[in-house]
């Protein structure tokens, strides 16, 4: 299996021991009172350093999206930045999935979660070039540092017997 494709998968799928917070869709600015979620239940606030995460993780993925890198290239701890060689590697990898994959066309979910003293945030997404494709993106915090950054595929909702419904938040 894909190492990052486990990753986001052990991520997505942690047990009692996680903290797992969800956001409104279409994703709201930060906020630390309840909220109502996509399916109208009310979330716990966040904790201090989730909602660090969540703010932090939204402004280095708009980055990414905009493949402006060096801010999270220098965010990266070191093993992190060793998964891509170099920044021209991560640049590269960029590159090469805006030209694959394109824009973000839908905002799915974002939720936050913390494990063994790192905090996730965990951005699910589908892109134009691949519309019935769920990519997770994650970026884990230990601090300020960025000890994990992963990306997976989710879900393919091209075997769904709805996929062809478009998807809609109550």
């Amino acid at each position: 299996m894909n190492p990052m494709r486990l990753v986001v998968s052990a991520l997505l799928l942690l047990g009692s021991g996680v903290s797992a917070q969800t956001v409104p869709i279409p994703a709201t600015p930060a906020q630390t009172s309840p909220a109502q979620t996509a399916t109208g239940t009310t979330a716990p606030a966040r904790s201090a350093v989730e909602q660090a995460a969540l703010t932090r993780g939204r402004a280095l993925m708009l980055e990414f999206y905009a493949v402006q890198l060096g801010n999270l290239w220098t965010a990266f701890a070191p093993d992190v930045q060793e998964q891509w060689g170099s920044l021209a590697g991560f640049q590269a990898f960029r590159e090469a999935g805006v030209q694959q994959y394109g824009q973000e066309q839908e905002l799915v979910q974002e939720q936050t979660m913390t494990r063994a003293g790192e905090t996730f945030y965990i951005r699910s997404a589908v892109f134009e070039g691949a519309p019935k494709q769920v990519w997770a993106l994650v970026i884990g915090f230990t601090g300020q540092q960025v000890t994990t950054f992963a990306i997976g595929l989710l879900q393919d909702r091209s075997d769904d017997e709805v996929a062809g419904l478009p998807h809609t938040v109550e």
